[in-house]
């Protein structure tokens, strides 16, 4: 870090976990005060506008403009 300019951000480690993950809300699935919040239903889920975190719902993409093309093949090296 040194010679980098120093910055009013610099120590804003919300901020960092928000660029560096997309989404946190599936930790809240490990808070048993918050049991039901991955139902699109619940009170929670619509308050936040979480993504809907039911299990058959794990493999969705959560933003389809990001997802890969299925078509792209793999590359094995």
């Amino acid at each position: 870090m040194e010679g980098l300019p120093e910055d009013r951000r610099d120590f804003d480690w919300h901020a960092c976990s928000d660029i560096l993950f997309q989404d946190h809300d599936v930790l809240m699935l490990f808070d048993n005060s918050l049991d039901g919040v991955e139902d699109s239903d619940s009170q929670v889920n619509q308050a936040l506008g979480m993504v809907n975190l039911a299990p058959q719902d794990w493999f969705e993409f959560f933003d389809a403009e990001q997802a890969r093309n299925p078509s792209r093949g793999f590359r094995h090296e």
